[in-house]
C-alpha cells in the first residue's frame, strides 16, 4: 500500500509539473492518456471487487454446505443414541 500511494505521489507530483511546463497541446494530450489511465484503474478495481464478491459467496455456500452436513450428522448421532435409549428402557420394562 506505501509503494502505491509512493507511486501515486510521484505520478501526481510529474503530471503537475508536465503541465506547468508543456504548452496546451500537450496538456491536452497528457490530460486524456491521464483519463485513460484512470479507467484502467477503475475497470480493474471493479474486477477485483467483483472477483472478490464472487469468492465470498463461494465460501459462503461451501460454510453453509459444510454446517449443515454436520449438523445431519450431529441429529443422526443424536437419534440413534435416543433409539438406543429407547430400546433399552423398553427391553427393562419387559423384561421385569
Amino acid at each position: 500500500m506505501k509503494k502505491f500511494l509512493l507511486g501515486f505521489v510521484v505520478g501526481a507530483t510529474a503530471a503537475y509539473v508536465a503541465t506547468k511546463l508543456s504548452d496546451e497541446e500537450t496538456r491536452n494530450e497528457l490530460g486524456e492518456k491521464f483519463d485513460e489511465y484512470k479507467d484502467k484503474a477503475h475497470e480493474y478495481i471493479e474486477q477485483g471487487k467483483t472477483i472478490g464478491k464472487m469468492r465470498s459467496l463461494r465460501t459462503g455456500v461451501a460454510v453453509r454446505s459444510g454446517f449443515r452436513s454436520t449438523m445431519e450428522a450431529v441429529a443422526g448421532k443424536l437419534i440413534d443414541i435416543a433409539h438406543a435409549i429407547d430400546s433399552k428402557q423398553n427391553t427393562q420394562t419387559t423384561g421385569q
